[in-house]
């Protein structure tokens, strides 16, 4: 006769929940954690590196030449879309929030060429629908704090009226109320506000309405004179925070309903009770 070991009906309750994805994850580290970011290429080239840690990125430029609009950075989910990713953090358009990270860059053997440094949202990879600071270096030489968006993956820009620095803060803002982006730049690492930012008024009422990755990037840039030609350089990008607002984690967890139904069926029901001679556990 089959007994009914507690163990064994337990076992399977778990394997059955783990199946239905009701199971809680394992922790993981938050939006801050940069190593829970995902590096990406477009397109890749071998002059450009990128490496993560917990508390730091490192982009480099290492030789070159490298053509115009050569990106590579890291995202804070794993695929294309959050709701495509199975890993990472986004944020709710429905809600506000604020970010900053710090920024510092270095040049040597006599750099040639343009390189921008970014720190964005977007509602996708591609940055079809997106908004981001920009600095704009010339051989190694800061030029200008500026403000890029896309919409339907048509460019527009706005300067950022400060005076450019090879190190300092970034920031983003979104109000969900108004749609506004918010854009700014701070000479000082740490800093908790922008000394000069612009607004791409109401940008996102223009957008698809999708959970918003972050991204950091750099990318050899033609805008004020030839992409980058040769030399190094090293972007760090550190001590990201969350001002206001709270990232979501991707994906996000099952709705509250199927939950309850995943566990009202599977719940054990206890067996009646036994004749006299079956063993009872």
């Amino acid at each position: 006769m089959r007994l009914n070991h507690p163990w064994r009906t337990g076992a399977l309750s778990l394997l059955a929940l783990g199946a239905l994805g009701l199971l809680p994850e394992p922790a993981r580290a938050g939006l801050t954690d940069l190593q829970t970011w995902t590096q990406v290429q477009d397109p890749p080239h071998a002059s450009f590196t990128g490496l993560a840690t917990a508390t730091r990125v490192t982009l480099s430029a290492d030789g070159g030449p490298v053509p115009g609009g050569t990106d590579i950075g890291y995202q804070s989910v794993n695929g294309k879309t959050p709701g495509a990713s199975s890993l990472g953090y986004a944020f709710s358009p429905g809600a506000d929030f604020d970010l900053a990270i710090d920024f510092a860059v270095t040049f040597g053997s006599s750099p040639v060429g343009s390189l921008g440094i970014g720190f964005g949202i977007g509602e996708d990879i591609n940055g079809v629908n997106s908004a981001g600071a920009a600095l704009l270096f010339n051989n190694d030489i800061a030029l200008a704090f500026g403000a890029a968006a896309r919409v339907d993956d048509i460019s527009q820009a706005l300067p950022i009226f400060f005076a450019a620095s090879a190190t300092g803060s970034m920031f983003i803002s979104y109000r969900a109320t108004t749609g506004n982006v918010i854009l700014g730049a701070s000479n000082a690492q740490g800093a908790s506000g922008a000394a000069g930012a612009a607004t791409f008024t109401g940008i996102q009422n223009q957008w698809d309405d999708g959970d918003l990755l972050v991204s950091l990037f750099l990318r050899s840039d033609g805008t004020f004179g030839t992409p980058w030609q040769s030399g190094t350089a090293q972007a760090v990008f550190s001590n990201l925070r969350v001002l206001s607002g709270a990232p979501l984690a991707v994906p996000a967890p099952p709705p509250l309903t199927l939950l309850a139904l995943g566990l009202a069926a599977l719940a054990v029901r206890r067996r009646p009770a036994s004749s006299a001679g079956q063993r009872r556990w």
